[in-house]
């Protein structure tokens, strides 16, 4: 039991506390915008740069990998948009859009990332930012073109600009100096990678004490049973999917565990950010964020006991 609870525990205990200091206000909510700030701007690069430096290149881009994390993310994109349809027969194009999303996209950057580094190093960094790029170059690009699809305008140029607004982001900059790092050999030279680590240190409990923080500041409003579904898909059906796609392409066992561990997390922070830029099931998604989060200390928990 209590190797059961060290998987995943001072995880959750984390975010718990950053939820209870937002509630006490002991951490106003003016100062959570500059929380994730440090995290998404600083951290989380810096922890993403510093260990792809240190990997082999070929790991980095798994075509396999790639193409089975994509096809059970397209399968639950396609899942989430018909549970909407059939939760509501008016449901628009940007509605199923992004239930789709919600769906298939986990929360890696503020729970997958860290959880995966801590119980897996490297290699759970590695992954973690392989299937980002997937999430970041084609899912949300395709959600984000289907939400715009009723300005008429050209559907290739709307996903053009939402990919070029993808690579800027700073998990995507990340990436691509990791990878040219390792792909020339250059690495990371002494000093610059103890500050790598040093700040990429802060990141996994930081970002959980940000999400915690962020949890707290939503409001439980929408269809209990929209809210109920979306999270079934998310925390059940994507890991089985992905867990069965990666096994029927015969990827090796510790590739599937740590793939299969990111897709159990909850729905992406950046749903409800979408969402509510483009006005579609923003208090709904923020209610799915924070029920599927909380239902992830069981989920989360029983699968990466299971594949561990």
């Amino acid at each position: 039991m209590t190797d059961l609870l060290n998987l995943t525990l001072p995880f959750f205990a984390v975010i718990a506390l950053g939820f209870f200091a937002a509630k006490r206000e002991w951490v106003p909510v003016a100062a959570v915008p500059a929380i994730n700030i440090f995290v998404f701007y600083f951290a989380m690069p810096a922890l993403v740069a510093g260990s792809l430096a240190r990997q082999d290149i070929a790991a980095l881009f798994d075509l396999h990998l790639l193409a089975g994390w994509l096809g059970a993310a397209l399968l639950l994109f396609a899942g989430g948009m018909a549970f909407a349809r059939l939760r509501d027969k008016a449901a628009s194009l940007g509605q199923m859009a992004i239930s789709g999303q919600a769906a298939s996209v986990a929360n890696v950057g503020f729970l997958a990332l860290p959880i995966t580094a801590a119980n897996f190093g490297d290699d759970g960094v590695r992954l973690s930012a392989s299937v980002l790029i997937v999430d970041l170059l084609i899912i949300i690009p395709i959600s984000i073109t289907m939400l715009e699809a009723k300005s008429g305008g050209s559907r290739l140029q709307t996903f053009a600009t939402a990919l070029a607004r993808a690579v800027r982001n700073p998990f995507a900059i990340a990436i691509i100096l990791g990878v040219a790092l390792s792909a020339t050999n250059i690495g990371l030279p002494g000093p610059t990678e103890r500050f790598a680590d040093f700040l990429g240190a802060a990141a996994a409990p930081t970002a959980l004490f940000a999400l915690g923080l962020s949890l707290a500041t939503r409001k439980t409003e929408g269809d209990g049973a929209f809210v109920a579904g979306i999270s079934a898909l998310k925390l059940a059906i994507h890991p089985l999917a992905v867990f069965m796609v990666l096994s029927a392409i015969d990827l090796d066992p510790r590739t599937i565990a740590i793939a299969t561990v990111i897709a159990a997390t909850p729905v992406a922070q950046n749903v409800f950010v979408i969402a509510t830029q483009y006005d579609t099931y923003a208090r709904r998604m923020g209610t799915a964020i924070l029920v599927s989060t909380l239902c992830a200390v069981i989920t989360v928990t029983a699968i990466l006991w299971v594949v561990s």
